[in-house]
């Protein structure tokens, strides 16, 4: 079985002064995180976790009623609590896909792609190459960086549920920026996949103008 958990309770704060929940935001009257649902679910994933904040989630189940595989998880302080409150209600031995709510242009293809991939002591994560030429400060100067070394990390990444369990149990004193990290820390694989350029996550309002029709401030 697979499990994809949809990642919804982040504060938002970088997209609308007012902290409005951006996966919440409606575009083309439809919530973001419903693009990513409705992805999950015409790819063909046996059940979705929706992690919210506590009182958010009677928003999130008025879109949601229609679903008989949508289940509730609530947030933690960081990432990776927000994924183990998740984890807890998926069997070790299950594949898990993990999405941010925030990346609403998913398709069924890098879906595929990441989940037909997953396997024992990996993490499957699809990745585009960069574009813009980089630098890193170093001594208090600008160094140039191979931007053929460079990639970018999207989600979904995809991995058997109990092996990140252990792992963010394993270390829980460590911040971790995607689920990736926590199987690089332990040195296991990263397994890349083609990405997807249209798969972006949605930070600021400038981020979805491409596809925005409404306002939000």
């Amino acid at each position: 079985m697979t499990t994809a958990v949809l990642l919804c309770a982040g504060k938002s704060s970088r997209f609308s002064k007012r902290s409005v929940n951006k996966t919440l935001y409606e575009l083309n009257g439809k919530p973001l995180f419903m693009y990513s649902l409705e992805a999950f679910e015409n790819w063909g994933v046996d059940r979705v976790i929706l992690v919210v904040r506590n009182q958010e989630r009677k928003a999130f189940e008025i879109f949601t009623r229609s679903f008989d595989n949508v289940e509730f998880s609530f947030g933690g302080e960081r990432r990776q609590d927000s994924v183990m409150n998740a984890l807890s209600m998926i069997p070790n031995e299950e594949h898990v896909l993990i999405h941010d709510g925030a990346r609403p242009m998913i398709s069924k293809e890098l879906i595929e792609r990441v989940a037909s991939s997953i396997s024992e002591k990996r993490c499957v994560v699809p990745m585009i190459p960069s574009d813009d030429a980089l630098r890193i400060e170093k001594d208090g100067k600008l160094v140039t960086v191979d931007r053929s070394k460079v990639f970018r990390m999207q989600t979904p990444q995809g991995c058997i549920s109990g092996e990140l369990k252990t792992l963010y149990r394993r270390f829980s004193d460590v911040h971790f920026y995607d689920d990736a990290a926590a199987f690089e820390r332990a040195g296991l694989e990263i397994f890349p996949v083609e990405g997807d350029r249209k798969n972006v996550k949605i930070t600021t309002q400038d981020d979805i103008k491409p596809w925005n029709v409404g306002n939000y401030e």
